[in-house]
């Protein structure tokens, strides 16, 4: 004797009804697997460049320009006296200051302050370049400059790029003006490479550093070998997570890709 299936309880239809939601919202969201790049819209395209698995965004809180600055902000937020942080960007003792009307100590309150929005892209890839491919075909020429399309690509290199997008700012108020230089220093300094690929047990500095555009088109370009020692940098039989590290003058950026070889180019 067989016994009668139960009908699904409104709680199961529901969550069954939202993993089901999600699922197909995250195959609309890889859009570029799905669709030729002839009907890409532009928002689409835009997304490519700006939030997708090889373009992404960090805020970082630069310390104000005031005479005598010692401290720069480390890879967690932490206010950090210059010679007290380690090579990673992080901050060994953490400065602080007391609380009013407490004797116990705080960390720094930088929730005043407004961050810079940092855009990371992985150029040496078939979905970005396609994107700034399509933004012709769109006529967008001006959108492309703003984001910054690479001067070149060398076929000996990967190249990433580091563009302060805009300032941000709490809801309802406007953003303050960006600071004049928000990348500080490209040249290696004593403390070692401004920028470097994490593959791995591999550490890469950049082999070249180029500063292009002016204004809100201007970025930064670094270019990495593609070989170590003979061998690929990026495996080329799977899925690799890649970290490019950013040592500015006052903060620090860390930001992690999970590159295939199938979109490498």
């Amino acid at each position: 004797m067989s016994r009668a299936k139960r009908p699904l309880s409104l709680r199961a239809l529901l969550l069954l009804c939202a993993l089901l939601s999600a699922a197909a919202l995250l195959h609309a969201d890889e859009f570029w697997k799905n669709k030729p790049r002839s009907e890409w819209t532009l928002k689409q395209t835009l997304k490519l460049l700006q939030d997708s698995p090889w373009a992404r965004q960090e805020a970082r809180v630069l310390p104000r320009a005031e005479s005598g600055v010692n401290w720069v902000y480390d890879n967690n937020g932490n206010r950090c006296d210059r010679d007290n942080i380690d090579v990673n960007g992080n901050c060994r003792v953490p400065r602080v200051r007391p609380s009013a009307g407490s004797g116990r100590t705080q960390p720094a309150d930088i929730s005043s302050e407004e961050p810079v929005i940092y855009l990371i892209r992985w150029e040496s890839s078939a979905p970005i370049e396609d994107a700034f491919a399509r933004l012709a075909e769109l006529g967008e020429k001006a959108t492309a400059q703003y984001l910054s399309v690479p001067p070149r690509l060398p076929a000996d290199r990967y190249v990433v790029t580091l563009k302060a997008l805009e300032r941000a700012a709490p809801v309802g108020q406007r953003p303050g003006p960006m600071p004049p230089d928000p990348f500080g220093p490209l040249e290696d300094d004593a403390e070692g490479p401004r920028a470097r690929l994490v593959v791995g047990n591999l550490t890469v500095p950049a082999s070249e550093t180029e500063r292009a555009g002016v204004g809100a088109a201007e970025a930064v370009y670094f270019f990495f070998p593609r070989s170590v020692d003979g061998a690929p940098l990026i495996p080329e039989d799977r899925e690799s997570r890649v970290t490019l590290e950013f040592r500015g003058e006052g903060f620090f950026l860390r930001t992690r890709f999970l590159l295939s070889p199938a979109t490498l180019r």
